[in-house]
């Protein structure tokens, strides 16, 4: 892993549509509306109770001001609306691998939102960090993640089962190389 860990935090840059900001332990009401939601988390093992929010919100920050990444919030650009996170963290199987996720509120589901942010995540990932590969997953039913990884150039690798309801999950890569042959101008 070669994360840049700066003390002062980057973020990937704003897209066409979204802003990119970093949590702060104040923002539990904005995590809670996302991690909190059944239909938001139904992939990857579903709501989590308020104290399970603040719990993974001191995670985000802490591993903000350590490693210089998160799931860092997004907002739309035009209104400032919470649009939900998307970022990078330690793979939770193998710490020195770093994945990418993004997760949506449901109001700003079928508008390609996630694909705006998992690109500039990206970009921020190989071209500021210098990481060489990045990893994803996804519920194996998850068909709009799964079309969302092959539409940016991840390939796919293995099935794992994932987490302590051992959900079967799809893993997924782009490696730096495969990443500036599918983005030439990154």
């Amino acid at each position: 892993m070669s994360a840049n860990p700066s003390l002062s935090p980057m973020l990937p840059q704003p897209s066409a549509r979204l802003v990119f900001r970093s949590w702060s332990e104040g923002d539990s009401a904005l995590a809670e509306s996302l991690w909190c939601d059944l239909e938001v988390t139904r992939f990857f093992g579903g709501p989590v109770s308020r104290e399970q929010v603040h719990d993974r919100l001191k995670i985000e920050c802490e591993r903000n001001r350590s490693l210089g990444m998160q799931y860092w919030p997004i907002f739309l650009r035009e209104t400032g609306d919470f649009a939900g996170c998307a970022g990078l963290r330690p793979w939770s199987m193998d710490s020195q691998t770093i994945e990418v996720g993004v997760n949506l509120m449901r109001s700003a589901w079928g508008l390609r939102l996630g694909e705006e942010a998992l690109l500039a995540v990206l970009a921020h990932g190989f071209n500021t960090l210098d990481l060489s590969v990045i990893v994803a997953g996804h519920g194996v039913a998850h068909e709009n993640s799964r079309k969302l990884l092959e539409r940016v150039g991840f390939r796919y690798t293995h099935n794992i089962l994932w987490g302590p309801k051992e959900i079967e999950v799809c893993m997924w890569a782009i490696t730096a190389h495969g990443w500036q042959g599918k983005n030439p101008s990154s």
